[in-house]
């Protein structure tokens, strides 16, 4: 997580927007680590929803719900979101 969060990190100051967007909500110097969630929640979405929609799962004994649920514990887990999101 922390190679990401450090390229996040610079991203963030690199670009004035992108810092702005990220600090949103979060302490100041946390902008990377709010940016590597957002990054990190996307491609898990975008990838989970992607292969649902295209019948990958299809015959796997799941339903998308389910894989769905796990993959943001994980993602909340690796944030230390897990008591604010109720999901423990």
């Amino acid at each position: 997580m922390r190679p990401l969060v450090g390229q996040m990190t610079a991203w963030a100051a690199e670009d004035p927007a992108v810092a702005a967007w990220a600090r949103s909500g979060v302490p100041v110097g946390a902008e990377g680590t709010a940016l590597a969630g957002a990054v990190l929640a996307w491609a898990h979405l975008h990838g989970a929803v992607g292969l649902e929609v295209s019948g990958q799962f299809s015959g796997m004994g799941h339903e998308g719900a389910t894989l769905l649920a796990a993959q943001i514990d994980m993602l909340a887990d690796a944030f230390a979101l897990g008591a604010a999101t109720g999901r423990d």
